[in-house]
């Protein structure tokens, strides 16, 4: 008979398996730490990184610090200060308590611990290598705690290979620090990466440290929300409406001091603005939300990201309703102008978005090309577009015959139909959304927008290789003050802007200097243009493994492309389509949604019973 299969694993082992739900890269590390530093009551956090945490992260606080008893044990699984029984499980107000954080770094890393309480004379020093002591010293050293974690990762070289580039676990940890700075406007926080610092917060209110993290356009742009009762009680600030953005950025979430993110509650905000927003508009917002404990549950997931309320229903209609007052008491004032168009007062001039053109005929979408008179692009054979049968035929053809018979067979969907000078291809715009053509075998119907980015999007891949961009120059320069990591992404991507188009000067504390734009930027659009490109290449970096040109050609494309509900006009809707039809891949745009559908007069026919 075989011996017993089940057995227990070792604490090493053990510790291993939950660093893994702990410690998914070096930004975990930086939010464990920091938390600890908070918890412990500190007012001065200084956090050091290198190599964007790889080699190096360090916290240094003035906090209450650790009795070498305690610095050896915080060590050990499920060993924690902030509970001890159930019911302060259902009580919690601290960021920790699971006690499993210092145990899951230190299982995959070298760590060295410096910690001093005030009743202490001497510092004690542990110093601990893949979760095994092998140094436990005194030294002189302030009262607080100083933890640096080294060489995360050494001892699982597996996990470590699955990280990202360092600019993209640099804006995690990045993204991590404000989290906590935001929350903490009364502590001072450091932040030093690769011996350069970019943050020196002093203790401030929370309005100060926004303007202190973003920019003070940015804390002038921002409406303050306050409003409570014995239950629950909501405060911090919103964008005022006609300062959004296009991405789900600057969107902060607090629980009773916890950062977490729940999107019916960024629901609730949104419908909160109501019709002040445009659909695809996105406001900033930094809102803490403070309850009783025991009505949420935050012990959800290790991360603590995840929270679930005891009534989410109620939460989320005292949401809306806080936003909704906030906005009425900012007495926003709409005042129409010569343009017929509403602007929104009470708001710094820089953020006002001013179309260029006459709104009657609609903005004129930059360098569509209009067709020869008479000429255009038309479908004469029936059947579905063969798109299939030119993606299989690259595997049986080289290259330049595969390119030859894309041609060709993109000709035959779309061919050349002549007609007289003095007619007109009957073209038009549904909701200055959609454009509509008849056919000879239908009807064909683009998505303006999509079309519009596809084109941009392949122009943009050409200029970055090869260089030979069109740059529009400005008469008079524009300067834009960025935040830190927006500056930093500027920088990093100087030589990729300047092919794109775009002359730009670094002449430093956090400033971009536009002295000229891409062919296909409107005019008056530069500011709003520019830093929605910074912003959406930032949200691809995040979430999609790009390569950093081809992101930066769809951040352009996505931005730069004309949208839903601008008016065209004749030559310009048929230039779209001939711009459309000459590119590569017409079919679909940059992030794989369709440009062009088609409804044949057999399928109409058939819907009409005619058959």
């Amino acid at each position: 008979m075989s011996g017993n299969k089940i057995k227990l694993l070792s604490q090493s082992l053990s510790n291993k398996i939950a660093a893994g739900e702990v410690v998914s890269r070096p930004e975990s590390v930086v939010k464990e730490l920091i938390e600890n530093s908070i918890d412990a009551g500190a007012g001065s956090i200084t956090l050091i990184v290198k190599d964007a945490g790889k080699s190096l992260i360090q916290v240094i606080d003035n906090g209450s610090g650790m009795t070498e008893e305690d610095a050896l044990l915080c060590f050990q699984r499920h060993s924690t200060s902030k509970i001890s029984d159930f019911e302060d499980l259902e009580n919690i107000r601290t960021l920790g308590f699971r006690g499993e954080a210092l145990a899951s770094i230190s299982s995959i890393s070298q760590i060295e611990l410096k910690t001093k309480t005030e009743s202490d004379d001497v510092a004690s020093v542990i110093r601990m290598e893949g979760n095994e002591i092998t140094e436990v010293s005194k030294a002189n050293g302030d009262t607080g705690t100083s933890i640096s974690v080294k060489n995360l990762f050494f001892n699982t070289p597996g996990r470590r290979n699955f990280l990202k580039s360092n600019q993209t676990e640099f804006r995690h940890i990045y993204e991590t620090f404000l989290h906590l700075a935001v929350s903490n406007p009364g502590t001072e926080f450091t932040f030093i990466n690769n011996d350069e610092i970019l943050f020196e917060l002093k203790p401030s209110g929370l309005k100060e440290r926004l303007r202190d993290v973003f920019t003070e356009k940015f804390s002038e742009a921002l409406i303050e929300v306050k409003n409570g009762n014995e239950i629950i009680n909501i405060n911090g600030y919103i964008s005022r409406p006609n300062f959004t953005k296009k991405s789900k950025q600057d969107q902060y979430f607090y629980l009773n001091g916890r950062y977490f993110s729940n999107k019916t509650l960024n629901f609730a905000v949104y419908s909160g603005y109501g019709d002040l927003i445009d659909k695809g508009d996105y406001p900033s917002f930094f809102l803490f939300i403070n309850i009783d404990p025991k009505k949420v549950d935050v012990n959800v997931h290790p991360s603590k990201m995840e929270v679930k309320f005891e009534d989410e229903s109620a939460v989320f209609g005292f949401l809306r309703n806080s936003i909704k007052l906030a906005l009425k008491n900012a007495e926003l004032i709409f005042d129409i102008g010569f343009d017929s168009r509403l602007n929104l007062q009470n708001t710094p001039e820089s953020f006002h978005y001013k179309e260029s053109g006459n709104r009657d005929t609609g903005a004129s979408p930059s360098n569509i090309t209009p067709l020869p008179k008479g000429d255009f692009v038309l479908p004469r054979k029936s059947g579905r577009t063969n798109i299939h049968s030119i993606l299989d035929a690259s595997k049986e053809y080289p290259d330049e015959s595969f390119e030859e018979l894309k041609k060709e067979e993109q000709k035959n969907i779309f061919e050349h139909n002549r007609k007289s000078d003095s007619e007109k291809f009957n073209v038009w715009q549904y909701q200055y959304k959609y454009i509509m053509c008849q056919t000879e075998t239908g009807l064909m119907i683009i998505d303006q927008h999509a079309a519009h980015e596809r084109i941009l999007y392949e122009r943009a891949l050409l200029w970055l290789n090869s260089q030979s961009s069109f740059s529009q120059q400005l008469l008079i320069p524009i300067r834009l003050t960025l935040t830190k990591i927006d500056y930093h992404i500027a920088v990093s991507l100087k030589d990729e802007l300047m092919n794109l188009g775009f002359n730009i000067g670094l002449p430093g504390e956090n400033t971009v200097e536009i002295t000229g734009l891409p062919s296909d930027v409107k005019i008056g659009d530069e500011n709003k243009i520019f830093q929605e490109l910074i912003d959406q290449f930032k949200e691809y970096e995040l979430k999609l493994n790009l390569e950093k040109r081809d992101n930066l050609a769809k951040s352009f494309a996505c931005r730069s492309a004309i949208k839903s509900g601008d008016k065209l006009t004749y030559s310009e809707m048929t230039g779209l389509i001939d711009n459309l039809f000459s590119s590569q891949m017409p079919y679909v745009c940059p992030h794989g949604r369709p440009t062009v559908i088609r409804i044949t007069t057999d399928e109409l026919d058939k819907r009409f019973s005619r058959t």
